[in-house]
């Protein structure tokens, strides 16, 4: 402690009746805190200049995975387009198709043109049967929801075409169900 500071210190507790002992480690307290407090100082002002620094060490790996998981992200969507119904990585193509929807409503038309050609292409590899109708239904609930938007003509002649070369190679329960769905084009 300082000098003058001290022998306020010590005044005062001369005059609140403090022995000569008393004041000598009292005063001896004071300046240990007074210590502690001064060093205190000096160890936070560091902390607080490395708390406003940014930390680009530790950024770099959240940064890193951060883009490997959208690289990885996207290359599961680019390879979940060219899949059939079936696939693990077909509820990754529905999903993005309907994303795609979402943000653009013309997609739909090609979405649907995609589920006519998948029909085709499981009928062509003689899928199960339910993964045909299931496939066939989905392109229904698009068509459906397309031409309740904006039909183009175009689109549904692509759809109509793939799904009467469907019905050719398909067998009979299929067959039924593909041209019962172009029947109910037959307005379109």
């Amino acid at each position: 402690m300082k000098n003058h500071s001290t022998k306020n210190l010590r005044g005062e507790l001369e005059s609140a009746g403090a022995t000569t002992s008393e004041i000598d480690e009292l005063i001896a307290v004071a300046s240990n805190i007074n210590k502690l407090k001064s060093s205190k100082n000096l160890a936070v002002k560091p902390s607080i200049k490395r708390r406003r620094q940014i930390n680009w060490k530790g950024l770099v790996p959240v940064g890193v995975t951060s883009l490997s998981g959208l690289a990885l992200g996207m290359a599961l969507v680019i390879l979940s387009q060219t899949v059939l119904p079936g696939s693990l990585l077909y509820p990754v193509q529905k999903f993005s198709d309907t994303i795609a929807i979402s943000l653009n409503t013309n997609y739909r038309g090609t979405v649907m043109m995609k589920r006519a050609q998948e029909v085709k292409q499981l009928i062509a590899k003689h899928a199960n049967s339910n993964l045909v109708l299931a496939t066939l239904a989905n392109y229904q609930t698009e068509a459906s929801a397309y031409t309740s938007v904006s039909a183009n003509y175009a689109v549904f002649e692509y759809c109509k075409s793939n799904l009467r070369q469907a019905a050719d190679m398909a067998p009979n329960p299929e067959r039924q169900a593909i041209d019962n769905t172009l029947l109910s084009l037959k307005n379109v």
